[in-house]
C-alpha cells in the first residue's frame, strides 16, 4: 500500500481553515463545485481552488469557513482510503481572499497535463502555483499553460472500457508502436498506464492514437510521470494480475538494435507465421470473419515465407482483432499480427 510522508507542520496550523487535499487517480471530470458541495456538510466553505489536475497529481485547495469546519472535514476525509486521497492542514502568508457561504468563490487555477510537483510534498501556495518562476515578484507570478506538454515515456491512456479487455491485450496493440517496459490496467477507473522503452515511441502514440475506438473503448491519451505504474503497483485492490503487463525481450516486437519504422493503426492487418496449409484466402477470411466483417484478403506467399493481408471493415474491428487474435495459434502455430501501409 503506498505511505505517505507529511511534513512536520507549526502548531498554529492546526487552526488553519484551509486544507489541501492530494489525490491519486482521480475519476474524470472532478470540479470545484465537487468538492465545495461535498465539504458544505461539515461547514462553511469559502474557497475552492484546483492548483493542479493530473493523473498523479490533482491537487486541491479548500478554505472552510472556520478552523472547526476544517478540522470536521479532515476527520471525514481521513477516514477514507489514503491509497487515494490525503488531506493536510494548510497555511501560506498572503492566503486567498476568503468569501461567504452565500458567495462561495469557486475557481480553476491551473489545469496542467503534468505537474512539476510530483515527487515533493509542498506546503506553500506560492510554491505549488508557480514552482518555476520563483525568483518574480508574486505579483508578476504566471500560472504555467495547460498547452506546454512535458514528454514522458509513460502514458495514460483514458476511457478504457470492455469487461474482456486485459493488459494482454492492450500489449496485443500498442507493442505496435515500440517496445513496451510495462502496462497497467485499471479497470475500475476505466484508464491504463502504458511505459514504452523509448520516449519516441510514446510521442508517436500521443500523436497517432487519439480517440481510438476498440471495445467499449474511445481513448484520449496522455503523457504521465516516469513512476506513474510504481507509484500505483502497491494498490493491489485497483487491479487484478491479468491487469499487469511487462514486457522482455522475447515479447518485443521490434529488434532495439535496428532503426524501427514505426507505422499508425490501420484497417489492413499483415498476417505472418503462418503454415503453407493455412496461407489462402478462404482459411483467413474464416479464422476473421469471427471477429469482424473481412473486406479483402490478399495472399503473400513466398517459397519459404507465408503471409497474407486481411482488411477489415472499420479500424476498429482491426484493433479487436489485434487484440483478440495476435500471437494466437491457426494450425497449431502462432500467427504474427501487425499494421501495415499496405492496401488491398
Amino acid at each position: 500500500m503506498i505511505s505517505f510522508s507529511s511534513p512536520v507542520l507549526p502548531e498554529s496550523w492546526m487552526n488553519s481553515n484551509m486544507l489541501l487535499l492530494s489525490l491519486i487517480a482521480p475519476p474524470e471530470n472532478l470540479s470545484p463545485e465537487y468538492f465545495g458541495s461535498l465539504l458544505t456538510q461539515y461547514g462553511p466553505v469559502s474557497q475552492v481552488k484546483i492548483l493542479n489536475k493530473s493523473l498523479m497529481d490533482y491537487k486541491v485547495l479548500v478554505e472552510m469557513g472556520t478552523p472547526e469546519a476544517a478540522k470536521s472535514a479532515k476527520s471525514f476525509l481521513d477516514q477514507l482510503s489514503s491509497n487515494f486521497i490525503k488531506c493536510s492542514f494548510y497555511s501560506d502568508e498572503k492566503p486567498p481572499q476568503s468569501g461567504s457561504l452565500n458567495n462561495c468563490s469557486l475557481d480553476l487555477i491551473n489545469d496542467s497535463t503534468m505537474s512539476s510537483l510530483r515527487n515533493r510534498h509542498s506546503t506553500s501556495l506560492n510554491e505549488i502555483v508557480q514552482e518555476d518562476d520563483k525568483q518574480q515578484p508574486s505579483s508578476k507570478r504566471k500560472i504555467n499553460s495547460s498547452s506546454t506538454l512535458q514528454h514522458t515515456t509513460t502514458l495514460c491512456l483514458n476511457g478504457i472500457k470492455g469487461k474482456n479487455l486485459d493488459a494482454q491485450k492492450l500489449y496485443n496493440i500498442f507493442s505496435n508502436f515500440g517496445n513496451i517496459d510495462k502496462i497497467l490496467l485499471i479497470k475500475l477507473k476505466n484508464f491504463a498506464l502504458i511505459k514504452y522503452l523509448k520516449e519516441e515511441y510514446s510521442i508517436f502514440v500521443f500523436e497517432n492514437c487519439q480517440k481510438l475506438q476498440f471495445f467499449d473503448s474511445t481513448i484520449s491519451i496522455s503523457f504521465v510521470a516516469e513512476d506513474a505504474i510504481e507509484k500505483l503497483l502497491s494498490l493491489d485492490t485497483l487491479y487484478n494480475e491479468q491487469d499487469y503487463y511487462v514486457g522482455s525481450q522475447e515479447t518485443d516486437r521490434f529488434n532495439s538494435s535496428n532503426k524501427m519504422n514505426l507505422l499508425p493503426p490501420s484497417q489492413v492487418l499483415h498476417v505472418s507465421n503462418l503454415k503453407k496449409v493455412s496461407s489462402n484466402a478462404e482459411t483467413m477470411w474464416d479464422v476473421f470473419s469471427e471477429f469482424g466483417i473481412v473486406e479483402a484478403v490478399k495472399v503473400l506467399n513466398t517459397q519459404f515465407k507465408f503471409m497474407c493481408l486481411v482488411k477489415m471493415e472499420n479500424l476498429k474491428q482491426a484493433l479487436e482483432v489485434m487484440a483478440l487474435m495476435h500471437n494466437e495459434e491457426v494450425d497449431n502455430r502462432n500467427v504474427q499480427i501487425s499494421f501495415t501501409k499496405a492496401r488491398i
